[in-house]
């Protein structure tokens, strides 16, 4: 599938100086656009080119080593990845003391300030950003990366390159806290506790395994605040909070939710379901009316019909396996562990991304919760949204559901997690 607004895949430079000052040889530094506890961002110049870059200053000394596993983590999911909604790197230096990573500037500044000065956004706008939100994570869930962190404060947005018009043009950032994945099954699963605690889901919560699935109840916290301008689940202590989420009622009741159409309250009780086995793929997510914009379509509770849409995903994925090995690139087909690899072999669409491209610019902090959804066995069972004011959405019955720097410098508005922080 191509990808509108994608950048040219070109290999992510890496360079280890012995001081900053080549850095400043090749950049313009210019005024300080964020700061985290160990590091700040910069806007910077390319003085040959002249465009502006976001420049992130890392203190590894000041981090320690555990931050830095996190950095270095992100800085090799980064060179494997290319979409046009997550934020690119454009290249690395790297001296003794410090980290320098070039990215592409997002100037609209984070998602979650965005939403503090209007308190709750449109059904329409919100259905173009989960449009593109989702359209980001089945990116990443198809070649095995979990994102683990998902929040509004971890989406910025950006200028679109083809409508400048456009003022919800969004990147994913900050993957400090993202996992590359291989296989099927239990290999497949995740067992850390991390994540910022109104974004987790209820298995993490459980200290279940989990899987990919964490990201899509991720991606429903995120909808209905956008739609209600409040958490789906709120309480005064962080145990109380748990228990609530663990409980997965979604409350409608407020009357501003009678304006909301029943296919967007039926596309977040889906995203949500206490079961992840239950939840919506991210790739589901696209198929759903409510994204599609055909609300009169019947959603796809047919096992047949589902089949198809997958055979469809696989067809298209294996026609791109064939285009590469016709090209001679099948070398670059798999993603590996960053934590593995020394070879920078980033990846679009499962194939070897010859060319880097954009700009990528910082996101904002905290760490967001996984989810265990085993997709090969996933359960496709679908309920009618229900008439009451308050949905569960527990599993239906068979009859029937660091180092993260802030664009604008703010703090996060999320909770603490009680998972590794930057």
């Amino acid at each position: 599938m191509s990808r509108k607004g994608s950048a040219d895949m070109k290999s992510i430079p890496h360079t280890r100086i012995n001081d900053e000052t080549w850095i400043w040889e090749k950049y313009e530094p210019g005024e300080k656009i964020g700061q985290g506890t160990f590091g700040k961002v910069f806007k910077v110049k390319h003085k040959e080119t002249g465009k502006d870059w976001a420049m992130k200053v890392i203190n590894k000394e000041k981090a320690g080593g555990p931050v830095i596993k996190l950095l270095e983590r992100e800085v090799g999911i980064l060179k494997r990845v290319q979409h046009e909604h997550i934020i690119s790197l454009n290249e690395v230096f790297e001296t003794a003391k410090k980290m320098y990573l070039v990215m592409e500037i997002c100037e609209g500044g984070e998602l979650a300030d965005a939403l503090k000065t209007r308190e709750r956004m449109s059904e329409e706008e919100c259905k173009i950003i989960m449009s593109r939100l989702a359209s980001a994570i089945s990116y990443l869930h198809k070649n095995d990366i979990v994102h683990r962190d998902l929040k509004l404060e971890n989406i910025l947005l950006a200028v679109d390159p083809n409508n400048l018009e456009d003022k919800l043009y969004i990147k994913v950032t900050d993957f400090g806290l993202s996992v590359v994945k291989g296989g099927t099954g239990h290999d497949n699963m995740m067992q850390d506790f991390c994540g910022t605690p109104i974004y987790m889901s209820p298995e993490i919560i459980d200290n279940k395994t989990y899987s990919q699935n964490c990201d899509v109840w991720a991606m429903g916290v995120i909808l209905y605040i956008m739609l209600s301008g409040t958490p789906p689940f709120k309480s005064k202590d962080e145990d109380s909070l748990y228990d609530l989420i663990k409980k997965g009622e979604l409350d409608f009741s407020d009357e501003f939710w009678a304006n909301i159409s029943v296919n967007a309250k039926s596309f977040l009780e889906k995203m949500m379901r206490v079961d992840p086995a239950h939840r919506l793929t991210a790739t589901e997510m696209l198929h759903h009316p409510w994204i599609t914009g055909n609300e009169t379509q019947k959603e796809s509770t047919n096992v047949l019909e589902l089949m198809k849409i997958f055979r469809d995903e696989q067809n298209e994925q294996n026609q791109k396996i064939e285009d590469s090995a016709i090209n001679g690139e099948l070398s670059g087909l798999e993603l590996s562990d960053p934590e593995e690899g020394s070879e920078n072999k980033p990846v679009k669409n499962g194939t070897e991304r010859k060319g880097s491209g954009g700009v990528k610019k910082p996101g904002s902090g905290g760490k967001s919760g996984p989810s265990t959804a085993r997709q090969s066995s996933q359960s496709h069972s679908q309920s009618k949204p229900s008439t009451t004011s308050k949905i569960s959405a527990k599993t239906p019955n068979p009859t029937n559901n660091r180092l993260s720097v802030n664009s604008r410098a703010t703090p996060s508005s999320s909770g603490r997690g009680r998972g590794t922080r930057k």
